[in-house]
């Protein structure tokens, strides 16, 4: 076994929850008591550091969306289907510990999708949802900028289907914009 401290006890505030990065791993590790539970850090619902979230009760509620999980054992209050992974931690010589070797394994079950180096980071929702259909379009702009689209952006052809097109509640007009024509591109623009 590997173990690796991820804390100093003593630091713990009680019901606090505080981050971690083991393994490329995110985790949350709470002190309530002399005990501490360590589990793995993001929400099931849509990613969110759950070390960003509070405690209330005997539940780690995600800050993002509300979810619960019971402190003690990482099961949803709510939904018991839903599990946080529960992760080996021990207090010794006034560290928080885990064992590294059962990290990397969970890891190797369950890829994280979250690329660091990237726009947003940590804080990423890689999986999106219906409601949010351009997050992943935005995140490809932030990392490319037009270099894959061209200086305008993408531009469809004709036969784009309706729904696609904008509709009047698209557009905001500005009258002090509709005074003169804009500038095209390769125009001087005065400051004055």
């Amino acid at each position: 076994m590997s173990s690796v401290a991820i804390a100093d006890f003593a630091s713990l505030s009680q019901k606090t929850p505080t981050y971690a990065l083991v393994a490329g791993v995110d985790l949350v590790a709470i002190r309530y008591g002399d005990e501490v539970s360590v589990l793995y850090g993001r929400c099931l619902h849509r990613g969110a550091l759950l070390a960003d979230g509070r405690v209330e009760g005997d539940n780690l509620v995600c800050g993002l969306h509300d979810w619960d999980y019971r402190l003690d054992t990482g099961v949803s209050e709510y939904n018991n289907a839903e599990r946080l992974q529960k992760f080996k931690a021990w207090v010794e010589d006034g560290r928080v510990w885990v064992d590294e070797d059962e990290i990397v394994s969970w890891a190797a079950a369950n890829p994280q999708p979250y690329k660091r180096e990237e726009y947003q980071g940590e804080f990423q929702d890689p999986h999106g949802i219906p409601d949010e259909p351009f997050v992943g379009y935005l995140r490809e702009l932030a990392s490319y900028g037009l270099n894959r689209t061209g200086a305008h952006g993408p531009v469809a052809a004709m036969g784009v289907p309706r729904s696609e097109l904008p509709s009047w509640d698209d557009l905001q007009f500005m009258t002090a914009q509709l005074h003169r024509f804009p500038l095209l591109d390769e125009e001087p623009v005065g400051t004055e």
